[in-house]
């Protein structure tokens, strides 16, 4: 039997940054024994104290005893320490983003494909940002998820555009119990526009991480407003069939948007207007697990 991976997680404490980080190492837990340790570095670096570390070999007192096998780190603030991590106590480096300092100096930089970074052998990339969601490969179909954003600057937003496409989707599926939740960017004008509709409506004062991550592994499918993007890889994560309503796109550029209409082209997602013209073609969830594949590439690199 192998001995588990000693893998210390280094976080900045943001939640988004924490979902990546966890998502990669529940799919290494679930492929092979890991104990974990969490390593805090809420605040910026400073510059001559670790170099100190670093040139005489001290280890600060933040690093735990012993060797890591992984340091897994996401957001800028952690990349100066996973390598000071790695220069004093060994292992190897996992970044999930593109890096602030050269990619050379990563073991692996995992990066969205979005990002357009320069293909090297370090570098994995990926469709979309790694969450913590777990896959389900058999999903109920008779329950639905909607996932409603707000203004942004990749979409112009447009409640009542929004909450037509909503009534529509619920008079089509009549069949599936349907749950909607808001997020910080909704106005609140919007749920008036709701008002009559058979539809369980969750503002999100209301929900937490947890409840969210449990109506993502019950959903069988989920719709997600175009502005929510990480939404729409979390939801595609859970093996849900995933659904994009409709928006304008804004005049500006954005690699974000690029990745979402890429996914649409590819039917990995379907959007508002394809599935109102085909409502009732029977689709299949998309083999999605981002965060299991990045997790074999390095088991099968460090095996």
């Amino acid at each position: 039997m192998q001995n588990p991976l000693n893998i210390w997680k280094v976080t900045d404490g943001k939640p988004g940054h924490e979902s990546q980080t966890d998502g990669l190492i529940a799919a290494i837990r679930a492929l092979r024994g890991v104990t974990e340790t969490i390593i805090h570095v809420n605040k910026r670096p400073n510059i001559f104290p670790m170099f100190y570390c670093w040139l005489f070999r001290n280890r600060p007192a933040v690093f735990p005893a012993g060797t890591p096998d992984l340091i897994i780190g996401t957001g800028h603030r952690t990349h100066s320490w996973l390598l000071l991590a790695r220069s004093i106590c060994g292992g190897r480096t996992v970044v999930l983003m593109k890096p602030s300092l050269p990619l050379k100096r990563f073991d692996y930089v995992v990066v969205p494909k979005h990002d357009y970074v320069q293909p090297r052998a370090n570098v994995i990339e990926t469709k979309g940002v790694l969450n913590a969601v777990t896959f389900v490969l058999e999903k109920d179909l008779q329950k639905g998820l909607m996932l409603i954003g707000g203004k942004s600057k990749h979409y112009e937003w447009d409640g009542s555009r929004i909450a037509t496409q909503v009534k529509k989707i619920v008079n089509q599926d009549k069949k599936v119990q349907w749950t909607l939740t808001t997020s910080r960017r909704t106005p609140k004008s919007l749920l008036q526009l709701f008002e009559g509709l058979e539809i369980e409506i969750v503002p999100f004062e209301e929900t937490d991480a947890t409840w969210l991550l449990e109506l993502y592994k019950a959903s069988g499918k989920i719709w997600v407003t175009p502005d929510s993007v990480s939404m729409v890889y979390e939801s595609l994560s859970s093996g849900a069939i995933t659904n994009v309503f409709s928006l304008e796109p804004s005049k500006n550029t954005s690699r974000v948007r690029s990745g979402l209409e890429q996914l649409i082209v590819n039917k990995t997602v379907c959007s508002f207007e394809d599935w109102e013209r085909d409502a009732e073609h029977k689709r299949v969830p998309s083999e999605f697990n981002e965060s299991e594949r990045v997790a074999n590439i390095i088991l099968d690199d460090i095996t």
